[in-house]
């Protein structure tokens, strides 16, 4: 019988995967160190995220008990219908789907939270071996382990490194240099702010517009998200019960709101935004959904100036296989994906259950560490990229091809 061991698990990128999978290493006895090289939590990556049960289910596996209970009381609240639906330009219903996954049932299903939030629950005791600022830069792999170059230039050793670095993931760079990454766009999204949720604007809004993230459509081509944010309970005064150790930034509920922009209207790169612009991609965005459904035009002229940012997105093309070794990877250093059937993050989560658990099964003896680590790949590959292949093809996928057929209608991709 094989010697029982806690592991050291190396992990580069503190984002919503290499923090869960920290939690559950430490909550399985064993140590780990999480490299972020952002020296903070500010940078805009969004705001709401879709939560389905191969996330919502990794996490109840991942994380401390009441950790996990502070996550699905500031998760937004139960909605009536969980599926895709595509609405047109009065929000009158075109078409739905159930959402992809796993079945989501229960008192309280897994609905969705504010991105930030989730990563604090995710990096809340933590302490002393969530090193911010500091990233991975390189690594060299040995028969008994990974040594890993920091952005300081000292070096750490362990026994296992987890690529968990994003899209433009260093680690995947060195691991599978071959794998490229493919920068594009995706017609109508890409331009995200947030919109209060106001007693007189929940007045406004039809209910549909209250269930889960839906998107609405017009015959010229412009497209508006949508998805609220209401949670269970307030955010900032959850963890007093439940984790009182806890602090989480209070986010009072709001709607995510991304639109298309009028035609003709050029989106800069971040790097090249001024003040002005949020001013000006407001103002195209409303140009955008004139003559929508009066709801439309409120969530889009309400949106805060300070909120609005763009997001370049861009998916990878995933290796077929490998052969596996102490250096893995997961979520988006394994496969980068567009984001809109609502799943990157989720199978990102996953990710990091699944290799948690292989990681575990090597510690206590019952199988050999590299061969662990295939078997989470194998896992990975297996249920991941059939998302990751149905993303390319959103316009058919998401609420049962109504988007396609939108699409064919407006004879345009403006916007």
């Amino acid at each position: 019988m094989t010697d029982t061991r806690p592991l050291h698990v190396l992990i580069a990128g503190g984002g919503l995967s290499g923090l869960a999978l920290a939690q559950g290493l430490l909550k399985a006895g064993h140590a780990v160190d999480v490299y972020e090289r952002d020296p903070d939590f500010n940078r805009k990556q969004g705001y709401y995220l879709h939560m389905n049960p191969f996330g919502g289910e990794a996490l109840r596996a991942l994380l401390p008990a009441d950790l996990f209970e502070l996550y699905q009381a500031t998760s937004r609240k139960t909605y009536r219908r969980q599926e895709s639906i595509v609405l047109d330009n009065q929000f009158n219903e075109l078409s739905s789907q159930p959402h992809l996954g796993p079945p989501n049932g229960g008192d309280r299903p897994h609905t969705g939270i504010h991105r930030r939030t989730l990563r604090q629950i995710l990096s809340a005791r933590l302490g002393q071996v969530f090193h911010v600022g500091t990233g991975i830069t390189a690594y060299t792999e040995d028969a008994d382990g990974v040594t890993a170059t920091l952005s300081d230039g000292s070096t750490v050793r362990g026994d296992v490194l987890v690529g968990a670095d994003g899209i433009r993931s260093v680690v995947r760079a060195t691991r599978l240099p071959e794998v490229p990454i493919i920068p594009t766009g995706i017609r109508g999204i890409g331009v995200y702010g947030r919109t209060p949720l106001t007693p007189d604007l929940r007045e406004i809004m039809p209910e549909v517009l209250m269930g889960g993230v839906l998107i609405a459509v017009d015959r010229a081509g412009s497209r508006l998200l949508i998805g609220v944010y209401d949670p269970r309970e307030p955010v900032d005064e959850a963890p007093k019960a439940i984790a009182p150790d806890v602090t989480l930034d209070p986010v009072e509920p709001y709607v995510m709101v991304s639109c298309s922009v009028a035609p003709g209207t050029i989106v800069p790169p971040s790097a090249e935004w001024t003040e002005e612009t949020p001013v000006r991609m407001r103002e195209s965005m409303g140009r955008a959904v004139e003559g929508w459904h009066p709801a439309a035009a409120e969530l889009v002229g309400r949106m805060e100036l300070g909120s609005i940012f763009m997001i370049p997105f861009g998916f990878i093309v995933p290796a077929e296989s490998w052969e596996p070794s102490r250096v893995t990877l997961i979520g988006d250093a394994a496969h980068a994906m567009l984001p809109t059937l609502g799943m990157g993050a989720n199978l990102a989560l996953r990710d990091a259950a699944s290799l948690a658990d292989q990681l575990c099964r090597a510690g206590r003896g019952e199988t050999d560490l590299v061969t662990a680590i295939g078997a989470y790949e194998g896992d990975m590959r297996e249920v991941a990229y059939p998302f990751h292949r149905m993303t390319l093809e959103h316009d058919k996928n998401f609420g049962g091809g109504a988007l396609q057929k939108a699409g064919a209608d407006s004879g345009t991709g403006a916007g």
